[in-house]
């Protein structure tokens, strides 16, 4: 079952990463559950079937000082560790852009230039297996997000968020090809968005087909995937069918501070819920 993908940055390739508090229903879903508070485990993360250890940890803080805080979850692992190795080798388009720019002048603003650009973004999507102690990681490189960008070229956004890829459920992501293993993650992503929802329309609030005992929600990317090659989180939003046409056929602009579609016609519509894109 897909539990997040992470962009790759300097902290990933170094230490670990936090798997955010909206997505920690999934863990509690995952064999043996979530960590309890201050816990931590042993496990092993595959990359293309070779394990690699590391740590799944429920950060140890004082909930008396940090009364109602929500539990830190993350992935652990040592800088110098063989994942750590492989995760650099991987990734290598991120790590040769962060290690160009460590030792910038003092009077250069970091906190832009480490803005991993989108030529050089990278992902990391972690699933959890029907083991409890391991989990796989697919890795979407520049190289895959390419080789994608050339099979989608010919493809309408709305095709390729509606595509149905075939999928071997004993394996879990099947790379047939790049654009069916990419899609099928693509899918799993927006899965696990809609469950969060609750299968909502993050825009109406609805929740369609419900009377019918039917879940017909679909995930929309809000900067077109055919054009950003990005399948994060941050740019999936759950809609209706119906409003999921609208936004296809209007082409509406996103107002990302705002969390609101402002169509050409002047309309502005915000979203009425959300527990992902701007927490």
């Amino acid at each position: 079952m897909f539990l997040y993908q992470k962009l790759i940055d300097r902290s990933t390739l170094r230490q670990g990463f936090q798997i955010p508090v909206e997505f920690h229903h999934l863990l509690k879903a995952m064999p043996g559950g979530m960590p309890q508070h201050g816990e931590t485990r042993n496990v092993k993360v595959l990359i293309d079937g070779v394990g690699y250890d590391a740590q799944l940890k429920n950060q140890d803080f004082d909930r008396t000082k940090y009364d109602g805080h929500a539990d830190v979850i993350q992935i652990r692992y040592s800088e110098g560790c063989a994942l750590v190795k492989r995760l650099r080798e991987v990734f290598s388009s991120t790590w040769n852009y962060v290690e160009s720019i460590k030792n910038l002048p003092k009077n250069i603003n970091r906190k832009f230039t480490i803005r991993i650009p989108k030529e050089h973004q990278e992902f990391l999507a972690l699933s959890t297996t029907d083991l409890p102690e391991v989990f796989v990681a697919d890795c979407i490189t520049t190289t895959v997000k390419a080789e994608v960008k050339t099979e989608v070229s010919t493809m309408s956004e709305l095709n390729f968020e509606t595509f149905e890829p075939r999928e071997d459920k004993s394996v879990g992501i099947k790379q047939v090809t790049r654009l069916q293993k990419v899609r099928l993650l693509d899918r799993s992503i927006g899965d696990s968005l809609k469950l969060l929802y609750d299968y909502r329309c993050q825009m109406t609030g609805e929740k369609v087909g419900d009377e019918y005992n039917a879940q017909v929600v679909e995930a929309h990317h809000i900067i077109p995937f055919t054009e950003s090659m990005n399948n994060d989180t941050s740019n999936i939003i759950i809609l209706s069918p119906s409003y999921h046409r609208i936004i296809h056929k209007a082409n509406p602009s996103w107002d990302s501070k705002n969390l609101a579609f402002i169509f050409p016609n002047g309309l502005i519509e915000k979203v009425k819920i959300d527990k992902h894109l701007n927490i």
